[in-house]
C-alpha cells in the first residue's frame, strides 16, 4: 500500500553532496572537507563487516549519508533476494541515512546476475509489476525508496509507453520517490534520439529526492555511461533547466566512479554544479531528437520472456544467434546488433576485471597470455549469481581444476589468492589475550573451547605454494613448483592480511580445536612426549592473535565463582 506521509514536505534538502568513494577516505579524515553529504553504494557496506565499516562509521559521525544500490534487482521475474534485503534493511537500521535509492532496472533472472543495470520494456505489464515491486519493498523497508532513470543501449520493439512517461506512471501509483540522473536523461536521450527536454516535462519534479551529474564517453553513434569525467556541457544545460522546472534546487551529488581523480578535483566539480544551479535560468538545452523509423515487432513476449532472451544474448554472446533485429529498436547509425554488443562486451570485460584484480600471482605463474585465456574461458562457462560481485571468484578454484586438470600447483595457487582476496570481509573479531587465561583452573583450561577469529581459515596444500607467493609479492625469482604437504593460516589481524605456515601436527590441533573440541579433547590424541611443542605452539597462536576472545570470556564468567589465587597461579603455569 502507498505509505501516507505528505511527499512534498517529507523530502529532506541536504545540499550538495558527494559519492563516497575508498580512495578519498584519507583526505576525509585529515581534511574534513565542506561537503553537505556523502552518497554511499550499499553493496560495498552490506556483504561485508570488515574495514568498510569502520571507515564509514567515522565518516557517518561527521556527514549525513544517503544509501544507493546497484543490486536490487527490482525489475526482475524473480522473486525479491531476501537475503539482499534482509542485509540492505539491517544497513539502513545502522547508517539511518536520508534516503535510499537503487535503479529501475532488473540485473538478472532465473537466480543469475549480469552485474548490470539491465533495461526493461516499457509495457503495461512492466509497469504493474515495477508498482508491485516497489510496495514490496517499501513495505518490507518501511519506507520510501528512490529509484532512478537508467542511461540504457538497447530498446525494445515492444515497448509501448515511452520512458518518462513510465516513470512518471510508476512513481505515482507505486507512491516513490525519484533520483533523476541527468547524465542519464542525456546519454538514453542520445543513444534513442528523444528529446531530452520532453524526457524531462513528463517527469513529476516533485518527486525528485536528488540529482545525479556524471561524464560519459562519446562513441559516435552512441554514448556510454562511463562517470569518469567531468560533467559536459550539455548535462549542464539539462541540470540548469531541471533545476529551472523544479523551481528548487534538489539535493545534487556528483558521481565519479572510474579514473577517480583526487579529492580537490570532485570538490570543484562540486562547486561548478552549485554555480550552475544558481544561474538555472540561462539553461541552453541540447539537441537529441531524431528521426526514428517506425517499426512492428514480429513477436509480443511476457516481461519473463524478455528478460530471458536479453540474459541469454548478453551471456552467450557470440554463442547464440539471438536475432536482435527481431527484437531491438534499430536507430540511424546505432543498428540492434551494436546496441546489444554494448551490454555483452560490459558484461566480460566487468568481470574479468573483477576477478583478474585478486589473481596477480596465479597470472604471474600461468603467464598473462594463459591466465587470460583461462578467466574468458571461466567467464564463459559460469555465471555470476550472489548480488556481491566480489563473490563471483569463488568458484575460479573448481573451475581450474576441471580446465588445468595437470596444473596442481596453479589450483593451489588459486585456492590461496581466494583466502587471500575473501579475508577482508569477516569482522574483526576481538583477539584472545594471555590475561583473560588467568582465571582459569587447569581443569577449566582442558574444558575450554578455543575459536577462531572470524578472519581465519586454515588450509592444507598439496605444493609448496606459500614460498612462491611471497617471492612474487617481494619481486623476488620465484622457487621451483614442487610438490609438497604445506599447512597455512590465512587470517587478517588490524585489517593486515597475514599468512603463516603451520607444522602438520600444529595444523592438525588447530582443526580439532575449531571443530568444536576442547582442549583437552584435542590434546588426548596427542603422544605425551608433545607437551612442549603444544606450549611452543599455543604462544604462537596467541602471539600472532589467531584465537578469539568471545567464547573464552563465556567460560571464565561461568567458572569466575569458584576460582582461587591458587588456582590462579596454577593456570598461569600452563601458559608459561
Amino acid at each position: 500500500m502507498p505509505l501516507t506521509n505528505p511527499l512534498p514536505n517529507a523530502l529532506p534538502h541536504l545540499g550538495f553532496g558527494l559519492g563516497l568513494r575508498p580512495t578519498h577516505y584519507p583526505y576525509i579524515f585529515e581534511h574534513q572537507p565542506p561537503v553537505d553529504w556523502f552518497e554511499i553504494i550499499s553493496e560495498n557496506f552490506m556483504d561485508t563487516d570488515g574495514k568498510p565499516k569502520r571507515n564509514l562509521a567515522r565518516i557517518k559521525e561527521q556527514y549525513p549519508i544517503v544509501m544507493h544500490g546497484v543490486s536490487m534487482s527490482i525489475g526482475s521475474v524473480d522473486a525479491l533476494n531476501s537475503e539482499y534485503l534482509t542485509k540492505l534493511k539491517a544497513l539502513i537500521d545502522w547508517v539511518q541515512p536520508a534516503w535510499v535509492s537503487d535503479h529501475l532496472c532488473w540485473t538478472g533472472v532465473a537466480h543469475k546476475n549480469t552485474h548490470d543495470l539491465l533495461p526493461l520494456p516499457y509495457t503495461e505489464e512492466s509497469l504493474k509489476h515495477m508498482v508491485q515491486r516497489i510496495c514490496q519493498v517499501q513495505d518490507r523497508l518501511g519506507r520510501r525508496i528512490a529509484l532512478e532513470n537508467p542511461s540504457t543501449y538497447l530498446e525494445f520493439k515492444h515497448s509501448t509507453i515511452p520512458e518518462a512517461e513510465f516513470i512518471a506512471a510508476m512513481a505515482q501509483a507505486a507512491d516513490c520517490h525519484l533520483l533523476l540522473d541527468v547524465n542519464n536523461v542525456y546519454v538514453t536521450s542520445y543513444n534513442h534520439r528523444l528529446d531530452a527536454q520532453a524526457y524531462l516535462d513528463a517527469l513529476p519534479m516533485e518527486r525528485v529526492i536528488q540529482v545525479h551529474l556524471s561524464g560519459h564517453r562519446n562513441k559516435g553513434s552512441h554514448i556510454v555511461d562511463t562517470h569518469d569525467d567531468h560533467v559536459t556541457e550539455a548535462v549542464w544545460g539539462l541540470y540548469q533547466y531541471v533545476v529551472h522546472r523544479a523551481g528548487r534546487v534538489p539535493n545534487t551529488m556528483i558521481e565519479w566512479d572510474d579514473q577517480i581523480p583526487e579529492f580537490p578535483v570532485l570538490a570543484a566539480e562540486l562547486e561548478k554544479a552549485r554555480q550552475v544551479a544558481s544561474q538555472a535560468s540561462a539553461y541552453a538545452l541540447p539537441d537529441t531528437a531524431k528521426p526514428v523509423e517506425a517499426s512492428s515487432p514480429a513477436m509480443q513476449p511476457s516481461l519473463l520472456q524478455a528478460q530471458t532472451h536479453l540474459q541469454q544474448a548478453i551471456v552467450l554472446g557470440d554463442r547464440m544467434d539471438s536475432r536482435p533485429a527481431e527484437w531491438i529498436r534499430a536507430k540511424a547509425e546505432f543498428v540492434p546488433e551494436a546496441q546489444l554488443s554494448v551490454y555483452t562486451e560490459a558484461y566480460r570485460y566487468r568481470l574479468f576485471d573483477v576477478v583478474a584484480e585478486d589473481y596477480p600471482v596465479l597470472a604471474h605463474y600461468l603467464t598473462p597470455p594463459v591466465f587470460d585465456r583461462l578467466l574468458w574461458d571461466f567467464i564463459a562457462a559460469v555465471q555470476p549469481e550472489h548480488f556481491n560481485i566480489g563473490r563471483f571468484a569463488l568458484k575460479l578454484p573448481a573451475f581450474i581444476q576441471i580446465a588445468l586438470p595437470k596444473h596442481g600447483f596453479a589450483h593451489a595457487l588459486c585456492q590461496l589468492e581466494t583466502l587471500v582476496a575473501q579475508m577482508m570481509d569477516p569482522a574483526e573479531t576481538p583477539v584472545l589475550e594471555a590475561s583473560q587465561l588467568k582465571g582459569l583452573t587447569p581443569d577449566g583450561l582442558m574444558d575450554l573451547q578455543l575459536m577462531p577469529r572470524a578472519a581465519l581459515s586454515l588450509a592444507h596444500f598439496s605444493h609448496g605454494v606459500n614460498a612462491y607467493y611471497q617471492a612474487v609479492m617481494d619481486e623476488l625469482p620465484t622457487p621451483m613448483d614442487e610438490a609438497v604437504d604445506e599447512y597455512l593460516v590465512v587470517y587478517r589481524h588490524e585489517d593486515v592480511v597475514w599468512r603463516m605456515t603451520l607444522e602438520a601436527q600444529e595444523f592438525a590441533l588447530l582443526s580439532t580445536l575449531f571443530g568444536g573440541a576442547t582442549v583437552g579433547e584435542a590434546l588426548a590424541g596427542l603422544d605425551d612426549a608433545a607437551g612442549p611443542e603444544v606450549m611452543a605452539y599455543f604462544s604462537k597462536w596467541m602471539r600472532n592473535g589467531l584465537l578469539a576472545a568471545t567464547q573464552v570470556a563465556a567460560t571464565i564468567d561461568a567458572t569466575a565463582a569458584d576460582t582461587t589465587h591458587l588456582q590462579k597461579e596454577e593456570t598461569h603455569a600452563y601458559l608459561v
